[in-house]
């Protein structure tokens, strides 16, 4: 049975617990983005974000009569990223995801566009020690702003900070090597089975 001085030493060891409000967060734009690709600020301007999770998908295999076994068959990133934002007097964040939306639909024909012209987004998601140094990190990969929440008004709320909640999109994420530059973790290629 563990002590209190074995939790503090493990805790120690570690650099500390993790903290909720020990984070940063980079987002990139696909090449083509009117606003250019790197979203000016939004890291000082991030609220609050999730970090996604990793799923894997079971199947139970049963022989005979004997219990069944849970088998993993694939593997699911997740659900999409909440982030929410603080919003400049101009909107000029809004305006920047907006411009990123219109490059999945056009807004004057309403046509999907080619999943090529608006994959190449990516996001970057740090936690932080009790040092502001990066700990963690992962790459979330082929990010796009799915919804672009509302913003609500009301004269009541004369001083009350207006936040824009986004629901990102992704495909995978993948950890990330080099803390300090942001590399992520080299892809190896697995063999082909004949």
């Amino acid at each position: 049975m563990g002590t209190i001085s074995n939790f503090q030493a493990l805790i120690n060891k570690s650099g500390g617990l993790a903290r909720a409000n020990k984070y940063e967060t980079d987002i990139y734009a696909p090449d083509g983005h009117p606003g250019g690709t790197e979203g000016r600020n939004l890291n000082l301007l991030c609220n609050s974000i999730s970090m996604p999770g990793h799923n894997l998908e079971q199947q139970t295999q049963r022989f005979g009569s004997e219990p069944g076994t849970e088998m993993v068959t694939s593997h699911t990133y997740a659900g999409n990223i909440t982030a929410t934002f603080y919003l400049d007097a101009s909107l000029d964040i809004k305006h920047w995801f907006d411009k990123w939306q219109m490059m999945t639909v056009n807004p004057i024909t309403h046509k999907a566009q080619y999943y090529d012209d608006y994959k190449d987004g990516y996001m970057d998601i740090y936690q932080l020690g009790v040092n502001g140094k990066r700990t963690y990190g992962i790459r979330c990969e082929e990010v796009y702003p799915a919804t672009i929440g509302p913003i609500e008004y009301a004269y009541e709320s004369a001083d009350t900070v207006q936040l824009l909640t986004i629901e990102f999109a992704y495909r995978k994420w993948i950890e990330i090597r080099d803390l300090d530059s942001g590399v992520p973790y080299k892809r190896t290629r697995l063999p082909d089975i004949v």
